[in-house]
């Protein structure tokens, strides 16, 4: 795809936590419970008829000191197309939402 299109990658539900979830935290481990932003590059179809994506995004440690760029495929349902905030959609624009 030309340009790129900037997606939320559900880095929870891809990166599945294992049965290690009641040990210490690690302050320079890497943090995946959260959705990072993303860029998708392109589409493949699965042999069962489900889409892959193949995304880049970062994965940041846990004390925000360093990242790591990882390209892979994703399947399609665990992005969300990624856009303007709500507050500036609209310029010196609100909506009014009562009243």
């Amino acid at each position: 795809m030309s340009p790129p299109i900037p997606v939320w990658v559900g880095v929870r539900k891809l990166l599945v936590l294992g049965t290690e979830i009641l040990v210490a935290r690690n302050r320079a481990g890497l943090r995946t419970e959260t959705d990072g932003p993303g860029l998708l590059f392109e589409r493949a179809r699965r042999e069962d008829g489900g889409m892959l994506s193949w995304v880049t995004y970062q994965l940041v440690t846990a004390d925000d000191q360093f990242s790591r760029p990882v390209s892979h495929y994703v399947p399609a349902h665990l992005l969300r197309r990624r856009g303007p905030a709500r507050r500036h959609r609209f310029g010196d624009y609100r909506p009014r939402t009562h009243g």
